[in-house]
């Protein structure tokens, strides 16, 4: 394989080859005229990145490309004036490609043009193959993602981020609503003498402790899936379902497991409050 050091298309993109006829040099595509033009005009069009399989192009490259590739045939009718125009790309050395660079060819064409290019006659499969084979492609193609641009993945993880903050504030609210249902409970339940009121107290404090606990847990999920889609990973665009990048793969658990109880944030402030109010009730009791 020829690495980007020795690729001749790479040092004409760098600018070190002195002998090429640069046709247009971009931010992210070079276009130039190969040393033996097929035909009068005769146009490559590459990515400045060294990329040598076009199944390895970035959805950005692909477009560049393409919005390269019709401005310079544009180019072409208006200054040539040719009867037509091939636009080839070959991939791999049974396709022809010999310089392992991913290239388009621009080739204008004349009607008594030296420019062969000849379809065998005949099909390559009989119809049951032909099927299979569609089959075989669609089934594929299925299974590709959508192209997703940087610009809605962008947006995506805002919306992912409105969720995790809402969370977080959410569970910061639960701990601010429990504080003086705690100090109005407690506080009752020893100067009235009521263990009654002291078990309310535990109780709200219980359901306070799931209900951070479980908001907490969704912000974890996700947290989860914002680093999925950040790292590219085939979630359909603008999913809010965090499962999809749960490890334990799709279905919804709306209670709060055991990591969740007991993190920083849930064990050592219910944690407490809930031996507080038990060790109330046992005091009033034994009075």
């Amino acid at each position: 394989m020829v690495g980007s050091a020795a690729c001749p298309f790479c040092a004409i993109v760098t600018g070190d080859d002195s002998i090429a006829r640069v046709v247009y040099r971009g931010p992210e595509i070079t276009a130039f005229f190969p040393l033996e033009p097929a035909t009068q005009g005769h146009t490559l069009v590459v990515p400045n990145r060294h990329v040598s399989d076009l199944t390895d192009l970035t959805p950005a490259e692909i477009g560049d490309l393409g919005k390269a590739a019709l401005r310079i045939a544009r180019a072409i009718r208006v200054g040539l004036s040719p009867d037509g125009l091939n636009l080839i790309q070959s991939t791999g050395a049974a396709a022809t490609q010999t310089v392992p660079h991913v290239h388009f060819h621009l080739v204008p064409r004349w009607s008594d043009d030296r420019m062969t290019l000849r379809w065998p006659t005949g099909a390559a499969e009989d119809d049951p193959a032909i099927n299979q084979t569609l089959a075989t492609i669609q089934s594929a193609l299925l299974q590709e993602t959508d192209a997703v641009s940087t610009e809605d993945r962008r947006q995506h993880l805002s919306f992912i981020q409105a969720v995790i903050t809402r969370m977080s504030q959410a569970s910061s609210s639960s701990k601010s609503w429990l504080l003086p249902i705690v100090t109005a409970t407690y506080g009752y339940a020893v100067t009235g003498k009521s263990i009654l009121v002291a078990l309310l107290g535990c109780l709200a404090v219980l359901v306070f402790g799931l209900l951070d606990a479980n908001y907490l847990k969704q912000e974890r999920a996700f947290r989860r899936l914002y680093d999925e889609v950040a790292a590219g990973s085939p979630i359909p665009a603008f999913s809010m379902n965090p499962t999809l990048a749960s490890p334990e793969g799709s279905g919804s658990n709306y209670w709060p497991d055991w990591p969740d109880v007991r993190s920083w944030a849930v064990a050592p402030v219910y944690g407490p409050l809930l031996l507080s109010g038990l060790g109330l009730v046992i005091w009033l009791a034994c009075r």
